[in-house]
């Protein structure tokens, strides 16, 4: 069974009443256990992913207006 904690243990330097409200706050919470967790390593992959997947849609973009250009230069060219 799982156990989500969203408080923090007990300490001297944290004030826990900061750490209730709507968003999670700085400090707050707990270290990620598993690879799943918020903030863990499948979290960071996921967001590699997602970076690496944009940059390659915007180069294929990017290449495909640059072909484009070129073909309208040259039919432009073949016409004079």
């Amino acid at each position: 069974m799982l156990a989500f904690q969203t408080v923090p243990p007990p300490s001297e330097e944290l004030d826990l009443s900061s750490c209730v409200g709507l968003y999670p706050k700085p400090g707050c919470g707990t270290e990620p256990q598993a690879s799943g967790d918020r903030g863990g390593a499948m979290q960071i992959a996921v967001f590699g992913i997602l970076i690496a997947a944009l940059v390659v849609i915007g180069v294929r973009i990017a290449r495909s207006i640059i072909a484009r250009d070129r073909a309208i230069d040259a039919e432009l060219k073949s016409n004079d």
